[in-house]
């Protein structure tokens, strides 16, 4: 866990401990504490059931009277004579003489060093020979509970009810996996609760099959509600994370600050588990057989395997109270026998109903729609056009905002900036929405199926929306949270088609440009950055804020853009081309001065880009000089990280960054994944003592961003990556066990889908099963891959013996130099396999002639190499051996080494 978080959460524990009275609470509290610590089980004897305390008994005991308890609120507990416990302590020897365990309580806190003086006074005044006294103030319960008993939701559950705050904690933090309440209209159905039940008792893994809004999901909830107590950990996930057994795996658990993995916990704990319209690829028996002997899992989608429990509809008596839940007038018997006839128990269908009689409809009415219908079809759509037209007085807005997105889901900040906080929960009263995650907010297929055929989008309504989100993007722009990643990731389709349709307003081009990257960047819908940097000059900056953020972004997207497809040479000379915008630009009326220093950053940024390193550098110092900017700050620790005369600087830049991370201002993700990027770049040098301490930091940021599809997570994940397999190989699988699953947002992006790739193809040479096929399948999917990505392609086919296509693929490789010695590394390891003992030489070579300056720290990697060609050829290698190991502290290469140096030394 995050130190800084486990610090709040503790401190957050003690000051609700120091105020919980009375002391009959505390000391039911303890009780149940030491219980679920130490797995026994007490008696509880020092009050009664109306809190009174009862005298000359000990607060609780183990039945064999090996453990006692003794609590106290007293708030001189630990000060002066310590009188209290001591007495305590007597008291318990006295009435406990077997006792071998002694638990002394206090809510109060201690100061420094009292307890463990206090400890070995009392042990050594009291002979406490084969007895353990454990006394505990404030902060070390606080401790514990932090640390053993948060990812517990059973224990939290129970010790909750005397320290409310614990419930807080546990679900102050990420939510995604908790189960959705139950619907308001949910009922329970006897017979299925029952038949859950008894599945529950000998399944590992049920399964629950039916068509879309039969009630899979609720009777899911209601069976996890039921079984809450029997289960130490429950889950919900979402199906549309979850295509396979691999990536359920990769689910993060988040409980009071901490991490687990569900695969793990269902292994080892009681777990419960729902996976909510589950993926068909999931096959039942594999995922029976990740539960341990006391854990379930729960499935529930509409297309059943052969042994699934398929949810019935409801039953006639159940269907009349659905329908008339919250109505001023019941449905008549007659009106209830047409809706029955044509509906029967679908449940959404009957919710649907039920929330248009609540808006007044007339049952008459309802039921002659409903007899229109000979039978309802699986998708319920014929239905829903009906129904929801019955609703469009009081849901047309919302529901307009699914049709205007094209697609069930939208991000749940943008739909409360559109229709407001109250009319949003309003809206998911009426049994529409499905479970979803806290960003999103999705409606159930059936119901957007049946908006697909209606026409309540006006082209006014559909400005009215545009214009919303122009203005939330605009809010988001300046934030320094994930809003603006957040907006263009899960309304990327619609953006995207506005700004091909011809509608470039600057906010939703800003946007855009945050997710696209190489080739994937349409240029072409990005304004001449010239001819745009004319236009905001000759009218002034006011009111031009984006528009000037745009051309500045657009001439970055573009040099990427070229750089990927036509190479660095076509990139710098265009770039030369469009330099003068940033002159044009700086000399606009009414720059703010953050304008004036975004505009002589972006443009030391190109200055770097063409080359002139020594200007691009003096820029960017004189932005830092003159406002201080992060990002200008990134970009010097950049150019000055490799200089061992500049490695103070950079240390001081990127502690000053990370100073405004901690303290809640002035740096966004983006930025403070890039500086994660250059601290793991930089663990030998200056960097290391940063990383080691902020490390949670940087990866938990990484990993977050990762999860909502942000490009950049996967990215950086891939530098954590890197860095851990070969500073700290022995901690790669727990870094694996905290990857998120790629979602769909990423299945169109080269840099998410790249960088996942190679994450893939470290744990595969690590040794995790079935990585490598994941990774190859990942880089065949690319749409453009570069260099490095083909060369990282290569590296999985050598590793899958592969080596007749991981030498096409590698040699096809041009327009790198950065990478030119890995490439020739790569190429060496790949015909020396082929049996090109002589080609293969000569290109380790290479590698080993560039490994200079930064560059340097690989030198032993290309050595070894060299020395396994040369025992293949018979050419003495003692040279390299010993030029390989001193110039590395890598254990496994230091091992590799040793067995060579091994053999030549038997040769001589």
């Amino acid at each position: 866990m995050n130190p800084q978080t486990r610090s709040l959460l503790i401190h957050r524990i003690v000051d609700s401990l120091a105020v919980l009275a009375p002391g009959s609470t505390f000391e039911r509290f303890s009780v149940v504490l030491v219980q679920r610590l130490h797995g026994v089980q007490l008696v509880h004897r020092g009050s009664t059931i109306n809190g009174s305390p009862v005298g000359r008994v000990l607060d609780a005991v183990s039945s064999d009277g090996r453990i006692v308890v003794e609590a106290s609120i007293e708030k001189g507990y630990f000060s002066g004579s310590m009188l209290k416990p001591k007495r305590d302590l007597a008291h318990s020897l006295t009435l406990a003489p077997a006792a071998e365990e002694i638990f002394l309580l206090c809510s109060q806190r201690a100061e420094t060093g009292v307890i463990e003086r206090m400890v070995s006074e009392l042990s050594i005044q009291n002979g406490l020979v084969g007895k353990r006294l454990n006394l505990m103030d404030s902060r070390s319960i606080a401790e514990a509970l932090v640390d053993q008993l948060m990812l517990s939701d059973d224990a939290i559950d129970e010790l909750a009810e005397y320290l409310p705050v614990l419930s807080e904690i546990r679900d102050d933090h990420p939510a995604s996996l908790n189960a959705p309440p139950l619907s308001h209209s949910y009922i329970s159905n006897e017979l299925v609760d029952a038949e859950l039940d008894k599945l529950m008792g000998h399944e590992a893994c049920i399964e629950i099959s039916g068509i879309g809004g039969i009630g899979k999901s609720q009777a899911a909830a209601a069976c996890l509600e039921r079984c809450a107590s029997k289960f130490d950990y429950r889950f919900w996930v979402s199906g549309r994370d979850v295509d396979s057994i691999e990536r359920l795996s990769s689910v993060p658990v988040r409980r009071g600050g901490a991490e687990r993995n569900i695969s793990a916990l269902l292994r080892r704990n009681s777990t419960l588990l729902v996976i909510d319209d589950a993926a068909p690829g999931l096959d039942v028996s594999h995922l029976s057989d990740l539960c341990g002997p006391d854990s379930r899992i729960i499935i529930t989608r509409q297309n059943p395997s052969g042994k699934a429990y398929s949810m019935p509809p409801m039953h006639k008596e159940q269907a009349r109270s659905l329908l008339n839940q919250g109505v001023s007038c019941s449905v008549p018997h007659f009106e209830f026998e047409r809706i029955w006839a044509a509906v029967g128990g679908h449940p959404l269908s009957l919710a649907l109903l039920n929330a248009a009689a609540r808006e007044g409809v007339a049952w008459s009415e309802l039921a002659e729609d409903c007899s229109n219908v000979a039978k309802l079809p699986v998708s319920g759509g014929r239905l829903a056009d009906r129904i929801l037209g019955r609703l469009r007085p009081v849901l047309e807005d919302e529901l307009s905002l699914f049709q205007w997105a094209g697609q069930s889901h939208c991000d749940r900040a943008f739909f409360k900036h559109v229709v407001g906080s109250l009319r949003l929960r309003a809206f998911e009263r009426h049994g529409i929405t499905a479970p979803e995650s806290d960003a999103s907010i999705r409606i159930h297929d059936i119901a957007f199926a049946s908006l697909r055929s209606l026409n309540w989008l006006t082209e006014a309504r559909s400005n009215e929306i545009d214009g919303h989100l122009e203005e939330f993007i605009t809010r988001q722009i300046r934030n320094d949270g994930h809003g603006l990643q957040l907006i263009a990731s899960q309304l990327r389709s619609k953006i995207a088609l506005n700004v091909e349709r011809g509608d470039r307003r600057s906010a939703f081009l800003y946007a855009l440009s945050t997710i696209w990257s190489g080739a994937s960047v349409p240029v072409h819908l990005f304004p001449d950055p010239l001819q745009e940097a004319r236009r905001i000059a000759s009218h002034g900056a006011i009111g031009q804020d984006v528009a000037i953020l745009v051309v500045l972004e657009s001439i970055e997207a573009k040099e990427r853009h070229l750089r990927h497809t036509s190479g660095t040479e076509a990139a710098r000379t265009w770039l030369g081309g469009v330099e003068p915008a940033y002159e044009i630009l700086a000399g606009t009326l009414g720059l703010a001065d953050r304008q004036v220093a975004e505009i002589k950053h972006h443009h030391a940024k190109t200055l770097r880009a063409l080359g002139r390193r020594a200007s691009a550098m003096r820029l960017f110092e004189e932005v830092v000089t003159q406002y201080s900017l992060n990002d200008s700050k990134l970009q010097l620790i950049r150019l000055i990280g490799a200089d061992p005369n500049e490695h103070m600087r950079a240390k001081r830049y990127a502690s000053e960054i990370i100073s405004e991370k901690v303290s809640g201002h002035g740096v966004s993700p983006s930025l403070l994944m890039a500086m994660g990027d250059c601290l793991n770049g930089a663990r030998l040098t200056w960097g290391g003592a940063l990383i080691a301490e902020h490390e949670e930091l940087f990866l938990s940021e990484a990993l977050y961003s990762a999860a909502m599809g942000i490009p950049q997570g996967y990215h950086s994940l891939a530098n954590f990556a890197r860095a851990v397999v070969w500073h700290a190989p022995e901690r790669v699988f727990d870094l694996l066990a905290r990857l998120p699953e790629p979602t769909p947002l990423m299945l169109d992006d080269d840099q998410s889908r790249g960088s996942y790739a190679e994450i893939m193809l470290i744990a595969g040479k690590a040794g995790k099963d079935g990585c490598l096929g994941l990774a190859l399948d990942a880089y065949e999917s690319l749409k453009h891959p570069d260099a490095y990505q083909r060369r990282k392609w290569g590296e999985v086919l050598y590793q899958l013996k592969r080596y007749l296509e991981a030498e096409q693929i590698l040699e096809e490789i041009d327009g790198d130099p950065s990478g030119r010695i890995w490439l020739a590394h790569s190429l060496s390891q790949v015909k020396m396999e082929l049996g090109k003992l002589e080609e293969a030489l000569a290109l380790v070579d290479e590698s080993v002639d560039g490994a200079v300056g930064v560059n340097e720290k690989y030198l032993s990697s290309f050595l070894l190499q060299r020395v396994k060609l040369k025992k293949r050829l018979k050419i003495d290698a003692s040279s390299d051996i010993a030029r390989g190991r001193a110039s590395t502290n890598n254990v496994k290469l230091l091992e590799e080494f040793s067995t060579f140096d091994s053999g030549e030394s038997r040769l001589h």
